[in-house]
């Protein structure tokens, strides 16, 4: 289950799943057995080679891929972007790291401030890194810093039905079933149902 502390830029501090330090420049989170952070520079291949050997894993769940998903010099060119979008809170696409190598993303999207407060979760974890407990860790550390960072009173987070394993994730860190939407997101060439989710801050 997440817990939510006061946070606000330069808190250093931590909770249940490990530490965090932010910091204008920088900002990574630590847990037990992962560091969860965005790109840096000359990281755009290990992010390419994530997608490429995921691919086949990733598809039946994913939008259809494009080549450029696969590219690391396409990659290299979105990674100031994604730390603009932290700093102008539009966004934050944060990677997870085991042992540096690159087994997860977790991107908090479509933030919204007043009056919504909200935003929209989506990840995924390499295939050899399943049934381990990786993801739940990985989103106990960065749901309450999303939170805590930009302010926000609830985080949406949607799943296809099939998807029983996402959807454990999702309820171990304690978001709550809202509803289904039919044919709600196109995955991979077809409109696919989803269950939606959503995390409330009731601190707000």
């Amino acid at each position: 289950m997440v817990r939510l502390y006061p946070a606000h830029p330069g808190y250093n501090g931590s909770n249940s799943a490990g530490l965090w330090e932010i910091t204008k420049l920088r900002m990574e989170l630590t847990t037990s057995r992962l560091v969860i952070r965005p790109l840096r520079k000359g990281e755009g291949a290990k992010i390419a080679s994530y997608f490429q050997s995921n691919r086949a894993f990733l598809q039946p769940f994913y939008p259809t891929f494009k080549q450029d998903d696969f590219h690391p010099t396409t990659w290299e060119r979105h990674i100031p972007q994604i730390h603009t979008d932290i700093e102008w809170h539009r966004a934050a696409r944060l990677c997870i790291f085991q042992a540096d190598e690159l087994i997860g993303v977790a991107n908090f999207t479509n933030i919204h401030g007043h009056p919504r407060h909200a935003c929209t979760l989506g990840y995924s974890l390499t295939e050899n890194a399943q049934g381990k407990g990786l993801m739940v860790e990985a989103l106990e550390a960065a749901v309450p810093w999303v939170i805590n960072e930009f302010r926000l009173h609830r985080i949406e987070a949607n799943y296809m039905p099939r998807n029983e394993r996402s959807g454990r994730v999702l309820e171990k860190i304690g978001f709550q079933k809202e509803g289904l939407a039919k044919k709600y997101l196109l995955i991979n060439g077809v409109w696919e149902d989803h269950i939606l989710t959503a995390f409330i801050n009731h601190d707000f």
